[in-house]
């Protein structure tokens, strides 16, 4: 199936470029078009996938849209992830992200303004991942797919982008000890969310790059 893809230089009404934090964000990211291969096969049998983050500016601030995966799939059951995968043949890494993200969590690419990248990276599964930020606009129908997400659900970025939530935890990868972030989170009614792996990677890394101004990330995880 074909998705319309929007042009990133309209502003659509949903975003307000001098919004801090997306002013922030924007001076922080990559340019959403890859013109140095970055996204492109490092290791042979590799496949290429592509993420969105997902960010959303409800009236109690911004959030971030997650999804927790059905404890039926064969690969990471029950983990929190961002909605993504691989990427078609002649697609765009952009694209993947945003057709990912209409399968997975029913927004269309139209009700979301992407407004740059992370670094791409090598993940232990095998797959070159290159991560997008998006913001998702706030009246846009989220419509999860029970096949593939068993719920979504939203996070407030600021508990993410707090460094007194980051639980550093070192674990033993290609005979290195590599440090990750555990990000664990409780809401108000008391649900738990244990955001960790490659997610909060990503989030790390985004605030990194936006807070620390720390442009220096490994190229695996």
């Amino acid at each position: 199936m074909t998705y319309a893809i929007p042009d990133f230089d309209v502003i659509p009404d949903f975003f307000d470029p001098l919004d801090s934090t997306m002013d922030l964000f924007l001076r922080a990211l990559h340019p959403i078009v890859i013109t140095d291969g970055a996204d492109e096969q490092k290791r042979e049998g590799q496949r290429r996938a592509a993420v969105l983050i997902p960010l959303i500016n409800r009236e109690q601030g911004w959030q971030v849209l997650l999804t927790k995966r059905p404890e039926t799939m064969p690969r990471h059951p029950g983990q929190i992830s961002f909605p993504g995968g691989r990427i078609e043949t002649g697609e765009r890494a952009v694209e993947a992200a945003l057709r990912e993200t209409y399968e997975e969590v029913g927004i269309k690419p139209n009700r979301v303004h992407v407004i740059g990248r992370l670094d791409s990276f090598n993940a232990v599964s095998e797959f070159r991942v290159t991560p997008y930020v998006g913001v998702v606009d706030p009246a846009a129908p989220i419509i999860p797919c029970e096949r593939e997400v068993a719920e979504s659900f939203e996070i407030p970025l600021k508990f993410f982008m707090n460094p007194a939530n980051h639980v550093p935890r070192i674990i033993e990868y290609d005979g290195q000890k590599v440090k990750l972030w555990d990000m664990p989170f409780t809401d108000e009614s008391g649900k738990h969310r244990h955001v960790w792996g490659m997610t909060a990677m990503m989030l790390y890394r985004l605030y990194s790059r936006a807070y620390v101004r720390d442009f220096t990330h490994p190229d695996s995880f």
